[in-house]
């Protein structure tokens, strides 16, 4: 059986879908490119039409244990749950984290690493006050603001592109940078097709200089832009499996994206070998000419501690939540003695964790890099691998 014509089944059902749940389809382009305006000009197909489509794919797909059926199917699924979703299904949060981005576990971490990890920067964090209003204060002289951000974001894009082109071997591509303001993520990647990507970056959250340095990696090299071009290249022009011109928002296929992403920084400081936290605060210091800022051997032990909570925090929280439907405060006292911020950005990640279309999406990042950084630990080769699991259609992850 060609696998082609349900390929493009799946593009007009998830075109489809992008009607009633705006923002689904992230990205698209080529083949989805040239559908979307027949479905633009179509009439609005009703919910239960759509879930039939997406049962007729599977149908169609059910006796093909090809990589490729194989992405179709979970992405269908995916397609399928969400539609149930809009129709009034009630699903459970795991259930929902299985289906959609293909979590089939939801760890919740032990408390006490994160109190000890508070209390060593208790110990780190000069002056008087809560560990978060020291952190915010010793943050503070880091943050880039205005005119600081472009040489500073220009280096890193210069420096994360040669690096990624020494690792992996590239089509000629594009990123254009944009500094944006009301959003309610740090940073973006869009992906328009032909190798050509806008990464925006959020200047109305904090920007310290590694904050900016980790969210350049992630959307841009070797991170979203560096797997779409990838995918491109690979998948839909050399392989022609155009189901790839459209990049679904809350499917699999995010919680390997969001991994790789999350785990760019590693392969372009660390070749995937070294410790992280050190090789960030090793390029803060060689590039103080253009910051400006004085790292010393203290800040680099707070980074440190900062790197071993990551947000894993954001994962107990989103169980309190939803399976054990604690009150808000609650959760919000864990997040403060877990993770050092500013409360405001506690709030914020709630709200996140009780968005009604993607409720789970934030595990991503975490759960998405222990995946990734799991994989890599098998490999002789970590940016070979990294570079196998960003170019195929279903890379088959060790248990």
């Amino acid at each position: 059986m060609s696998i082609s014509p349900v390929a493009e089944q799946y593009l007009r059902l998830a075109l489809r879908f992008n009607k009633y749940q705006e923002g689904v389809v992230d990205a698209y382009y080529g083949k989805a490119l040239a559908i979307k305006p027949q479905i633009d000009e179509e009439a609005l197909v009703p919910l239960a039409d759509l879930h039939r489509n997406a049962e007729e794919i599977l149908a169609a797909l059910s006796a093909d244990t090809s990589d490729r059926a194989s992405y179709l199917k979970r992405q269908t699924v995916a397609l399928r749950t969400m539609i149930e979703k809009k129709q009034g299904a009630k699903i459970s949060y795991r259930d929902e984290a299985r289906l959609c981005l293909g979590i089939d576990d939801i760890p919740k971490y032990d408390e006490p690493p994160f109190i000890e990890a508070m209390k060593e920067l208790d110990h780190l964090l000069a002056g008087t006050g809560t560990v978060s209003d020291r952190f915010v204060l010793w943050r503070k002289p880091f943050e880039l603001q205005g005119e600081e951000l472009s040489p500073v974001i220009d280096a890193m894009m210069r420096e994360a592109k040669a690096r990624t082109e020494t690792l992996f071997a590239l089509p000629e591509n594009d990123v254009e940078v944009s500094l944006v303001r009301d959003k309610p993520w740090a940073g973006y990647h869009w992906y328009h097709g032909e190798y050509r990507s806008l990464y925006e970056l959020n200047i109305d959250v904090p920007l310290p200089v590694w904050g900016v340095l980790h969210t350049t990696t992630h959307e841009a090299f070797c991170g979203h832009h560096t797997e779409a071009i990838l995918k491109e290249k690979f998948l839909v022009n050399d392989s022609g499996y155009e189901e790839f011109t459209v990049n679904l928002l809350g499917a699999p296929c995010s919680l390997i994206s969001e991994g790789l992403a999350e785990a760019a920084q590693n392969i372009i400081l660390t070749n995937g070998l070294g410790n992280e936290s050190e090789a960030v605060a090793r390029w803060i210091t060689s590039h103080e000419y253009l910051h400006h800022r004085t790292f010393t051997e203290n800040d680099a032990r707070i980074l440190a501690v900062l790197e071993t909570i990551g947000r894993k925090p954001v994962v107990n929280a989103a169980l309190m939540l939803h399976e054990e439907n604690m009150p808000e405060a609650e959760v919000l006292a864990f997040l403060k003695r877990s993770s050092p911020s500013e409360e405001t950005l506690h709030r914020r990640t709630i709200a996140r964790l009780q968005d009604t279309d993607y409720p789970a999406y934030m595990l991503t990042y975490p759960l998405g890099k222990e995946k990734i950084l799991n994989e890599l630990s098998h490999s002789n080769n970590k940016p070979e691998t990294f570079f196998e699991i960003a170019k195929q259609a279903d890379y088959k992850f060790h248990d």
